[in-house]
């Protein structure tokens, strides 16, 4: 049978090479941003290991491995980095700076990576390649690979899930904004990718009992590259600022909440000294106050206004001062008739969304319906 002398790009090729494209673009958009770079830099290499990765699947399609046997072994076997990238992002992204002793994580897909290179250079033409991927590739290194991935991508996504779960708690505990800086976009693609990862794990499983081509992986592959691009666009939406980072120097630490022991000092009386003069200041209705800047206004470490709030008020930093922004807002609305966006702004809410939450929290209706049941 003659080979075809030409690529012709199908519909799978295009569907594939459209949704690579968007999320590329989506991520070279993010990082012209100049808004964490050095976390979106992280991300565009994740979206970028997809998409060499897929790049069989594209050329394929179209006829590539058909006209071009010798391309067998070509070296784009990204799956290992997929977990730790999106790792290395979210730590970049909530803690800081990723420390030169966890690039070990990427230590497997580059030795991963260097195998295939050999295998593709070194072997010979393709019939070689052939015998020796039926020999010992397939039945020895490909159940390795797909193994190694899922444990790196469960570890990744459940070290991340953790890391979240202590940036909120940090955030509660730290800002007045905290729902501005929640990396949702991560959130929503741990779900996600779990669904997408047990399928492949099914697919694995398919695929060891059945012989199954690239024809009939196309949907798990599609699968798995829209939730990659709901993922970049979901970062392109809410990177909009930098985020504060649980490893600053002066910020308390998680454990360190928790650890804060009781004293002599009448903790009330100072709890009640700080609403008085937060009040009197105007200094909740800034939307960015911290408690690091509050702090420093107060003249006081983080450590003793944290537990003049707590043990004080029984309150976080958040809600102690979500709390004053909404008692303001409900004296607006009862003072005079404005604008439910203006009531959040002169607040010292940053968006609708989050004054809505806020009030929602402490006044135990939305704003609508009180402004309604107030006019």
């Amino acid at each position: 049978m003659d080979r075809p002398e030409h690529l012709i790009m199908n519909w799978r090729s295009v569907a594939l090479g459209i949704f690579v494209l968007s999320a590329l673009m989506a991520q070279l958009y993010l990082w012209a941003k100049g808004i964490e770079r050095r976390a979106v830099i992280w991300l565009l290499a994740f979206v970028c290991a997809v998409a060499i990765h897929l790049i069989p699947m594209i050329i394929g399609f179209a006829g590539a491995y058909d006209i071009w046997p010798g391309l067998t072994f070509l070296p784009t076997g990204m799956e290992l980095l997929f977990g730790p990238l999106l790792y290395l992002h979210a730590r970049q992204l909530m803690m800081g700076a990723v420390p030169l002793s966890h690039y070990w994580l990427l230590a497997p897909g580059a030795i991963n990576w260097l195998y295939q290179l050999w295998a593709f250079t070194m072997l010979g033409g393709y019939r070689a390649k052939w015998a020796y991927n039926n020999a010992f590739h397939e039945p020895v290194i490909v159940p390795l690979v797909s193994l190694g991935a899922l444990g790196l991508g469960a570890w990744a996504f459940w070290t991340v899930w953790q890391m979240r779960h202590q940036y909120l708690i940090w955030l509660h505990a730290n800002r007045s904004d905290g729902d501005d800086f929640d990396p949702v976009w991560i959130t929503h693609f741990m779900l996600l990718g779990a669904v997408l990862a047990a399928l492949w794990g099914a697919e694995f499983v398919i695929s060891s009992w059945y012989s199954l081509d690239y024809f009939d992986a196309f949907w798990w592959d599609l699968a798995g590259l829209f939730i990659v691009l709901l993922l970049s666009l979901e970062a392109l939406a809410r990177l909009l600022q930098p985020f504060p980072k649980m490893l600053a120097p002066d910020a308390i630490s998680v454990e360190e909440l928790m650890e804060q022991a009781a004293s002599e000092r009448d903790w009330a009386i100072e709890g009640e000294r700080l609403r008085e003069m937060v009040i009197d200041n105007g200094w909740h209705l800034e939307s960015s106050l911290s408690l690091q800047t509050l702090s420093r206004r107060f003249g006081m470490n983080q450590a003793y206004v944290s537990r003049a709030l707590n043990q004080g008020l029984d309150l976080s930093f958040s809600h102690f001062i979500n709390g004053l922004r909404v008692e303001h807002a409900k004296a607006m609305i009862n003072r005079e008739n404005v604008n439910l966006l203006d009531v959040a702004l002169s607040s010292g809410f940053g968006s609708k969304a989050s004054f809505n939450r806020a009030f929602k929290l402490h006044a135990g209706t939305s704003p609508s319906e009180f402004k309604r049941l107030n006019s």
